[in-house]
């Protein structure tokens, strides 16, 4: 009874590198001209898929948000690898050393990370040298010895596994040998199979580069973007946040068989599933 609105449009993408760069064209040429682009959301079914938009926006300059959830480069687990990695490529990176240094946990506190930064500063090196230092002389307690003494070694190991290995090949080794992989698949809950997700997408995002420096760098620069949250922005968010809100253009991106309807709901509940998923297409539809 209603007038007639738009006709729906399916555009179809070999993979989520040529979906974003495809809604980023028709944003760009159809409706940033003639809309304001708060009005138009990008709709997701699972939170990882926002970092090939990120990625888009930031190169063709597109600002946007993310709505109830946090920029990809800077969700807790991706800063974490993204430590790891920094620390490999260089020892004088105090803060990655720092993060890294009880995550997983390894039983050394606020005391150790005092300990360090005393020996540091006094000595006038950076805090791996400074662990190293302290090891020679022999002035941690047992248990911190064995904790740092594993790690130090770790970092050792896998610096020459770079030279031998691909710089998305090597995440992989650290993420498994450093436990973090075992403290996600630990805990099984939604947050953290988002977690490992958010993860696989980061060994996917390192596949376009050629070496763990051209990485280390790209993602500095994406980092380093801060954007006042009340310009005008494109709204990207998940299905579950979008329930009740409203907006005049919607790009629902990932709409494949594994992804949405997704894979893990599935198997795990059957048809009970598919007629959430059901649902929740109808949110984004609507």
């Amino acid at each position: 009874d209603g007038a007639k609105g738009d006709l729906v449009k399916l555009n179809c993408y070999k993979n989520g590198k040529e979906e974003a760069r495809g809604i980023g064209l028709i944003i760009e040429e159809n409706i940033k001209k003639n809309n304001s682009i708060n009005d138009i959301a990008i709709l997701v079914r699972a939170i990882y898929q926002t970092r090939e938009f990120e990625e888009r926006f930031l190169k063709i300059g597109v600002n946007y948000r993310i709505i109830g959830g946090t920029k990809f480069y800077e969700r807790a687990e991706i800063k974490d690898a993204i430590c790891y990695l920094r620390i490999i490529n260089q020892k004088f990176d105090d803060l990655a050393f720092e993060r890294i240094l009880n995550t997983p946990r390894r039983g050394l506190g606020e005391a150790t990370i005092k300990q360090l930064h005393s020996f540091s500063s006094k000595n006038n090196i950076c805090l791996e040298d400074a662990a190293r230092k302290i090891l020679q002389i022999d002035k941690f307690k047992p248990k911190v010895k064995f904790a740092i003494k594993h790690l130090l070694d770790s970092i050792n190991k896998w610096r020459s596994d770079y030279k031998k290995n691909k710089h998305y090949d090597l995440l992989k080794i650290v993420l498994d040998e450093s436990g973090y992989s075992e403290m996600l698949k630990n805990k099984k809950d939604l947050e953290n199979e988002n977690r490992i997700e958010n993860l696989k997408e980061l060994l996917r995002a390192m596949h376009d580069y050629d070496n763990l420096q051209g990485f280390l760098e790209h993602v500095a620069l994406a980092s380093s973007v801060d954007q006042e949250w009340e310009d005008e922005k494109v709204n990207i968010m998940t299905m579950h946040a979008a329930k009740g809100l409203e907006f005049e253009k919607v790009f629902l991106p990932g709409w494949e068989e594994g992804l949405f309807p997704h894979q893990k709901s599935l198997e795990e509940k059957g048809d009970l599933a598919l007629e959430e998923e059901r649902r929740l297409a109808y949110v984004g539809i609507t």
